[in-house]
């Protein structure tokens, strides 16, 4: 039976959908977008021509701007880095605001508590 001596560590990885974004990263962008659009909007609700439409409209228009302006920055971000860097890089931050558990972040050094000086020989 013939073996692949030789499997190139690309075969698994997720394929590049637009700009340097894979699926899953385009769509974490586009909902980050669309929340974002709510606030950058509110403003514009208080203009007498534009109402409440401001704040819909908002939320369509910002995922493509995150896309488009985040698309190079990240591409640029995940250069020379593992495939899975950027959600490794958010589980750390859900870990250090404490939202996630699952990640070891805290490291220290060993202390030794003793009240009285230790002696070689004793107990």
């Amino acid at each position: 039976m013939a073996v692949i001596e030789f499997l190139p560590d690309r075969l698994n990885t997720p394929p590049v959908v637009w700009r340097g974004f894979t699926s899953g990263e385009f769509l974490l962008a586009a909902g980050c977008g669309f929340l974002g659009g709510i606030p950058v909007s509110i403003p514009f609700v208080f203009l007498p021509a534009v109402g409440w439409v401001a704040i819909p409209t908002g939320m369509l228009l910002m995922p493509i701007i995150v896309v488009f302006i985040g698309g190079r920055w990240v591409s640029n971000y995940k250069r020379g880095k593992p495939d899975n860097y950027v959600w490794r890089r958010l589980e750390e931050l859900r870990a250090r605001v404490g939202f996630s558990r699952g990640l070891i972040i805290n490291s220290r050094a060993w202390a030794l508590r003793r009240t009285r000086p230790f002696k070689r020989g004793t107990l």
